[in-house]
Protein backbone atom coordinates (compact mmCIF):
# COMPACT_ATOMS: atom_id res chain seq x y z
CA UNK A 1 0.00 0.00 0.00
CA UNK A 2 2.96 2.52 0.85
CA UNK A 3 4.57 1.98 -1.95
CA UNK A 4 1.75 2.39 -4.43
CA UNK A 5 1.14 5.15 -2.66
CA UNK A 6 4.53 6.74 -3.12
CA UNK A 7 4.57 5.64 -6.89
CA UNK A 8 1.19 7.36 -7.35
CA UNK A 9 2.70 10.38 -5.72
CA UNK A 10 5.90 10.16 -7.79
CA UNK A 11 3.95 10.21 -11.40
CA UNK A 12 1.99 12.84 -10.28
CA UNK A 13 4.88 14.73 -8.70
CA UNK A 14 7.06 13.91 -12.20
CA UNK A 15 3.78 15.54 -13.90
CA UNK A 16 3.67 18.78 -12.41
CA UNK A 17 7.17 19.40 -12.76
CA UNK A 18 7.31 18.72 -16.39
CA UNK A 19 3.82 21.20 -16.91
CA UNK A 20 5.87 23.97 -14.99
CA UNK A 21 8.76 23.70 -17.13
CA UNK A 22 7.17 23.36 -20.47
CA UNK A 23 5.26 26.64 -19.78
CA UNK A 24 8.77 27.89 -18.53
CA UNK A 25 10.21 26.54 -21.72
CA UNK A 26 7.20 28.08 -23.93
CA UNK A 27 7.68 31.33 -22.35
CA UNK A 28 11.22 31.47 -23.38
CA UNK A 29 10.72 30.39 -26.90
CA UNK A 30 8.72 33.41 -27.08
CA UNK A 31 11.23 35.68 -26.58
CA UNK A 32 12.80 34.58 -29.68
CA UNK A 33 12.45 36.70 -32.71
CA UNK A 34 10.36 35.19 -35.90
CA UNK A 35 10.41 36.42 -39.18
CA UNK A 36 6.89 37.12 -40.85
CA UNK A 37 7.34 37.12 -44.42
CA UNK A 38 5.15 38.70 -47.24
CA UNK A 39 5.34 39.43 -51.36
CA UNK A 40 2.79 42.03 -51.88
CA UNK A 41 3.11 41.42 -55.41
CA UNK A 42 3.36 37.79 -56.70
CA UNK A 43 3.61 38.93 -60.84
CA UNK A 44 6.66 41.23 -60.41
CA UNK A 45 9.98 39.46 -61.57
CA UNK A 46 12.61 39.22 -59.34
CA UNK A 47 15.01 41.68 -60.76
CA UNK A 48 11.58 44.81 -60.25
CA UNK A 49 11.62 43.81 -56.63
CA UNK A 50 12.60 44.62 -53.82
CA UNK A 51 13.44 43.55 -50.18
CA UNK A 52 12.14 45.54 -47.50
CA UNK A 53 12.99 44.38 -43.57
CA UNK A 54 10.83 46.45 -40.38
CA UNK A 55 12.99 45.38 -37.97
CA UNK A 56 11.29 45.10 -34.32
CA UNK A 57 12.29 46.29 -31.19
CA UNK A 58 10.42 46.78 -28.16
CA UNK A 59 12.21 49.96 -26.82
CA UNK A 60 13.20 51.35 -30.29
CA UNK A 61 9.76 50.66 -31.82
CA UNK A 62 7.76 47.57 -33.20
CA UNK A 63 5.58 47.99 -36.16
CA UNK A 64 1.82 46.92 -37.26
CA UNK A 65 1.65 47.14 -40.85
CA UNK A 66 -1.22 48.41 -42.23
CA UNK A 67 -0.47 48.91 -46.00
CA UNK A 68 1.35 48.81 -48.75
CA UNK A 69 0.63 51.29 -52.06
CA UNK A 70 -3.14 51.50 -50.40
CA UNK A 71 -3.30 47.52 -50.17
CA UNK A 72 -3.96 45.76 -47.18
CA UNK A 73 -1.52 44.02 -45.57
CA UNK A 74 -2.44 43.35 -42.29
CA UNK A 75 -2.71 39.60 -42.32
CA UNK A 76 1.37 40.32 -41.54
CA UNK A 77 0.07 41.06 -38.03
CA UNK A 78 -1.34 37.64 -37.12
CA UNK A 79 0.48 36.07 -33.89
CA UNK A 80 3.01 38.23 -33.77
CA UNK A 81 5.34 39.09 -30.72
CA UNK A 82 6.88 43.11 -30.59
CA UNK A 83 9.86 41.72 -31.46
CA UNK A 84 9.27 39.93 -34.61
CA UNK A 85 10.60 41.25 -37.80
CA UNK A 86 8.73 41.72 -41.36
CA UNK A 87 10.45 40.91 -44.69
CA UNK A 88 8.12 42.42 -47.35
CA UNK A 89 8.91 41.81 -50.96
CA UNK A 90 7.53 44.98 -53.58
CA UNK A 91 7.99 45.96 -56.75
CA UNK A 92 10.78 48.93 -56.68
CA UNK A 93 9.51 52.12 -57.18
CA UNK A 94 7.63 55.29 -55.13
CA UNK A 95 6.67 52.51 -52.57
CA UNK A 96 4.31 54.27 -49.79
CA UNK A 97 3.80 51.88 -46.35
CA UNK A 98 1.06 52.94 -43.39
CA UNK A 99 1.67 51.53 -40.32
CA UNK A 100 1.41 51.88 -36.46
CA UNK A 101 4.40 52.19 -34.79
CA UNK A 102 4.53 51.81 -30.74
CA UNK A 103 7.68 52.60 -28.51
CA UNK A 104 7.57 51.05 -24.68
CA UNK A 105 9.93 52.13 -21.60
CA UNK A 106 10.14 50.24 -19.02
CA UNK A 107 12.33 50.79 -15.88
CA UNK A 108 12.17 47.84 -12.26
CA UNK A 109 9.21 49.42 -11.47
CA UNK A 110 6.96 50.05 -14.53
CA UNK A 111 6.77 50.43 -18.62
CA UNK A 112 4.81 53.43 -20.31
CA UNK A 113 3.99 52.60 -24.30
CA UNK A 114 3.85 55.60 -26.89
CA UNK A 115 1.69 54.77 -29.79
CA UNK A 116 1.96 56.81 -32.74
CA UNK A 117 -1.07 55.45 -35.41
CA UNK A 118 -1.56 55.84 -39.10
CA UNK A 119 2.07 56.69 -40.44
CA UNK A 120 2.70 57.02 -44.16
CA UNK A 121 6.32 56.63 -45.32
CA UNK A 122 7.30 56.97 -48.68
CA UNK A 123 10.39 56.47 -50.14
CA UNK A 124 11.43 55.24 -54.07
CA UNK A 125 13.32 52.05 -53.63
CA UNK A 126 15.63 51.22 -56.18
CA UNK A 127 15.29 47.54 -58.12
CA UNK A 128 17.52 44.85 -56.33
CA UNK A 129 18.47 46.25 -53.43
CA UNK A 130 17.20 45.25 -49.97
CA UNK A 131 16.77 47.99 -47.50
CA UNK A 132 16.19 47.82 -43.16
CA UNK A 133 13.38 50.25 -41.53
CA UNK A 134 14.21 50.36 -38.03
CA UNK A 135 12.40 52.94 -35.51
CA UNK A 136 14.93 54.77 -32.89
CA UNK A 137 14.37 56.52 -30.07
CA UNK A 138 17.00 59.18 -28.61
CA UNK A 139 16.84 60.47 -25.17
CA UNK A 140 16.56 64.12 -24.92
CA UNK A 141 18.29 63.96 -20.93
CA UNK A 142 17.62 62.81 -17.80
CA UNK A 143 13.52 63.08 -16.95
CA UNK A 144 13.00 64.96 -20.11
CA UNK A 145 12.03 62.06 -22.48
CA UNK A 146 12.65 60.62 -25.84
CA UNK A 147 12.89 61.76 -29.82
CA UNK A 148 11.31 59.24 -31.52
CA UNK A 149 12.28 58.20 -35.11
CA UNK A 150 11.65 55.82 -38.03
CA UNK A 151 14.93 55.23 -40.17
CA UNK A 152 15.95 53.47 -43.48
CA UNK A 153 18.49 51.69 -44.43
CA UNK A 154 20.48 50.45 -47.45
CA UNK A 155 21.74 47.21 -46.47
CA UNK A 156 22.72 45.67 -50.08
CA UNK A 157 26.20 45.58 -49.03
CA UNK A 158 26.60 47.40 -45.98
CA UNK A 159 24.20 49.14 -43.82
CA UNK A 160 24.25 52.74 -45.16
CA UNK A 161 21.87 55.29 -42.98
CA UNK A 162 19.49 56.91 -45.76
CA UNK A 163 16.65 59.08 -44.39
CA UNK A 164 14.88 59.61 -40.89
CA UNK A 165 11.37 60.93 -40.09
CA UNK A 166 10.63 62.10 -36.64
CA UNK A 167 7.46 60.87 -35.21
CA UNK A 168 7.56 63.16 -32.21
CA UNK A 169 8.50 63.11 -28.52
CA UNK A 170 7.63 61.74 -25.29
CA UNK A 171 7.60 63.83 -22.12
Amino acid sequence: MKKSLFRIALVLGSIVLMASMSSCLLSLFSLIPSTKKMAVDENVPEEQSVLVTFSNRTEKGYFFMKQWNDKDITDINKNTKSNDNFKLTVPAGNTSFTFDVRYTFSNRYSSTTYPIEDIELRYNLEPGKEYQINGDARSLGFFKGHELFVEIYDVTGKKTFLKEWKLGETK
